[in-house]
């Protein structure tokens, strides 16, 4: 089976992780539901909203950049 690797902030994680032994499942699992909802409905299962002054297509060029930096 593939392996996927996701980066995240130590808290971040923490608490994920956290969460999902709350309710009884494994990091992995969560991250497979997510897929396969997405893929079910064909955009990602939740809403992604935009602010008019740009601010999150800012945060997010700047998260995409500093990823491009640690695969370097």
């Amino acid at each position: 089976m593939p392996v996927v690797c996701v980066r995240m902030d130590e808290e971040t994680k923490r608490k994920f992780d956290a969460f999902c032994n709350s309710v009884g499942i494994t990091i992995s699992a969560a991250v497979n539901m997510f897929a396969k909802m997405t893929i079910r409905e064909d955009r990602l299962p939740f809403d992604i909203k935009g602010s008019s002054t740009g601010g999150n297509a800012k945060m997010k060029k700047n998260a995409l950049a500093k990823e491009d930096e640690k695969e370097e």
